[in-house]
């Protein structure tokens, strides 16, 4: 799983839950205090109500990127262990299945002409 919001990146390893829909959501949880005061400096910058791009990858690989406004963002913190949770109300999106295209099988009757104009040389 992987998240890009505005210049804030969100790493397989900081991703605890992402929710696709038309509210996109990246949960985060850092352990490390040193990792959370980047993560809390690019956060801060972040204000509700701001349009920005993002690009989503689920852990089943579906790769989503768009524009989208930020709705809420939460930050806490429990007994060493830091998190926060980003929300975004999506206007425009691209999925990467929407971009693959389907390639048409010829018929058999195609592949056999094919089969009979390649020669292989004897040896």
């Amino acid at each position: 799983m992987y998240a890009r919001i505005g210049r804030l990146e969100i790493l397989d390893s900081y991703t605890s839950n992402i929710e696709l829909g038309d509210t996109i959501s990246v949960e985060a949880i850092v352990k490390n205090p040193l990792d959370w005061h980047h993560f809390y400096e690019n956060i801060t910058s972040i204000k509700p109500g701001i349009v920005t791009q993002f690009i989503v990858v689920t852990s089943s690989g579906e790769r989503v990127a768009g524009v989208g406004n930020i709705v809420e963002i939460e930050k806490w913190s429990n007994k060493g262990k830091f998190g926060f949770k980003i929300k975004l109300r999506t206007s425009r999106r691209k999925s990467a299945n929407t971009k693959r295209t389907r390639i048409k099988i010829p018929d058999e009757t195609v592949i056999k002409r094919l089969e009979h104009s390649i020669q292989i040389p004897a040896r």
